[in-house]
């Protein structure tokens, strides 16, 4: 097949199916709509260490969600409950790992499944308080959107607000008491 003949092609599949995006911040983040009470220690007292496993997104692929974009979300998700330290005296880190995202290649609807690994630390003890994969389905219908890469995008958004959403479920069931962590219900 000629050079002319396939970017044709490649032109003509854009036009129809449009390009893939990256899954957007504002998408995936809690706002303060989501009020949840949490232990008055953890109050300004989260930093988020590191974000990994997340994939770029190829405009000529699919859609996914990245590791700054996901981090900015993380981020957004603490602030607006209460829980983001904005200086350098946090009490503890969280570190979130992307370990997998299943995405389907072309359907109706869209469910994308993202897995997601949580490590809270308390800083001064280096003690673990939580470890815990998250795991999230979220479908887009085709009623969200006809062009199907816009379908992935939001699956993949609905997916990751979901995710911070029940870690948030996770942190209001922390009762911490003086040098003692306890979760009061496990998940």
């Amino acid at each position: 097949m000629g050079l002319f003949r396939k970017l044709s092609i490649v032109f003509a599949s854009v036009i129809m199916f449009g390009c893939a995006s990256p899954a957007q911040v504002e998408n995936m983040k809690v706002d303060n709509s989501v009020n949840m009470n949490f232990d008055n220690s953890l109050t300004d007292s989260i930093k988020i260490d590191d974000v990994e496993g997340g994939e770029e997104t190829n405009p000529m692929w699919t859609s996914e969600v990245g590791n700054k974009e996901f981090k900015a979300a993380l981020n957004a998700s603490l602030k607006s409950q209460g829980l983001l330290s904005e200086t350098n005296k946090s009490d503890y880190e969280l570190t979130a790992t992307l370990i997998e995202s299943d995405q389907p290649l072309f359907g109706a609807d869209l469910e994308v499944t993202l897995s997601i690994r949580y490590i809270l630390i308390e800083i001064k003890s280096d003690k673990v308080i939580f470890d815990k994969v998250i795991k999230t389905p979220y479908t887009a219908t085709i009623g969200d959107s006809l062009m199907a890469v816009k379908r992935l995008r939001l699956a993949n958004e609905g997916s990751a607000k979901k995710n911070i959403t029940e870690l948030l479920g996770i942190l209001s069931k922390l009762k911490i008491e003086k040098d003692d962590i306890k979760v009061v219900s496990t998940l």
